[in-house]
């Protein structure tokens, strides 16, 4: 499962990408090696009131002093990707959409399935 972020780690400045639940738990979180320090330090932030205030939010960025996050909201929560400050944003939406639309593939696959099955 963590094969699916090699895309986005890939990209030059993305340090990690984070899943949160809807409670603000992590799911599952995978950072690159020069940054695998950090996947420690992200298990002791409290992402629970995070999420909170992110509310209904569907995409976002965020930028701070030497750091930058862009959020998308998934189907099990929050994708988060910790970018460094020259990261191609454009690049890291684009990767994040594409994860996104390969898990819609694969349903519409399986509703496709059941309806040959019901139906024909």
């Amino acid at each position: 499962m963590k094969d699916i972020f090699k895309d986005v780690l890939g990209i030059d400045g993305v340090h990690g990408v984070i899943v949160l639940s809807g409670e603000g738990g992590i799911l599952m979180s995978r950072f690159s090696a020069a940054y695998s320090h950090e996947e420690e330090r992200a298990g002791r932030i409290d992402w629970a009131s995070f999420v909170v205030e992110l509310g209904d939010i569907m995409d976002a960025e965020f930028i701070f002093d030497a750091a930058r996050f862009y959020v998308k909201k998934v189907e099990q929560g929050f994708l988060l990707v910790v970018m460094g400050e020259y990261a191609p944003i454009s690049m890291v939406r684009l990767n994040c959409q594409v994860l996104s639309l390969d898990r819609l593939k694969s349903t519409s696959k399986r509703i496709g399935e059941i309806l040959r099955k019901k139906i024909f």
